[in-house]
């Protein structure tokens, strides 16, 4: 029984690891191709630093909708993506814990990012992080369950597309009310709720979805590759 256990906790910790693999390559992806608009800003400037700091904003700002949603579909598309690729090459237990293993590095970044600002923090932005630490916790292993459901019903490319569609609208629509804040700040409070307010229905949404599909279906073996000699 304690063996059982024992190997039950290392696969877990071992699917966790190989979340973690998966969600790393697809930032560093995802990092390159959502600075693709920047590269091609400068080359068409000379390469000209100065141009990027003093004009590249504003021509964000002049076309935010058209980037709110190039940002969220390049997110949605790697995450999403990998994540399909990390629960296609294991068991239907392994779906939950991979997806962890994607919340772990999101949380991990957020958590970089918060320390290295060396900014006091008020009460508000820690409940913004807070909500920012549970969401992933939801919403990675929601979409991982989901695509794992789909894989194992034949469904696998509609789930993929719903689940990068939802991913989209949840990292573009950051994108998106942090740039609406920015011409409207006196409505910044009730966009911010709002926003998470949306976020948090669609990572408890996934979650519950993901899980209980999940749980109706039955395992499909993965066959082991045979090592010719």
């Amino acid at each position: 029984m304690q063996s059982k256990l024992s190997a039950s906790g290392f696969s877990a910790l071992r699917s966790v690891g190989l979340g973690i693999l998966y969600m790393v390559v697809a930032l560093i992806a995802q990092e390159i191709i959502q600075s693709l608009p920047a590269i091609i800003f400068l080359f068409y400037h000379g390469f000209d630093v100065a141009s990027l700091i003093d004009l590249y904003p504003s021509l964000l700002k002049s076309y935010y909708i058209q980037y709110s949603i190039f940002i969220g579909v390049v997110a949605g598309s790697f995450q999403e993506g990998s994540t399909y690729v990390a629960v296609d090459t294991r068991g239907k237990k392994s779906a939950l814990f991979i997806g962890l293993g994607f919340a772990v590095v999101d949380i991990a970044v957020l958590l970089a990012e918060t320390l290295l600002g060396g900014k006091p923090i008020s009460r508000f932005e820690s409940f913004l992080i807070f909500l920012n630490i549970v969401s992933p916790l939801m919403f990675h292993p929601g979409t991982a369950t989901f695509m794992k459901w789909g894989l194992l019903m034949d469904k696998g490319r509609i789930t993929l597309i719903l689940s990068i569609l939802i991913h989209a609208v949840v990292d573009g629509g950051l994108v998106y009310v942090d740039y609406y804040i920015g011409f409207h700040p006196d409505l910044y409070h009730i966009l911010v709720y709002q926003y998470w307010a949306m976020v948090m229905i669609i990572s408890v949404l996934i979650f519950i979805t993901g899980i209980s599909l999940l749980r109706k279906v039955e395992d499909v073996e993965i066959p082991q590759i045979p090592v010719v000699y």
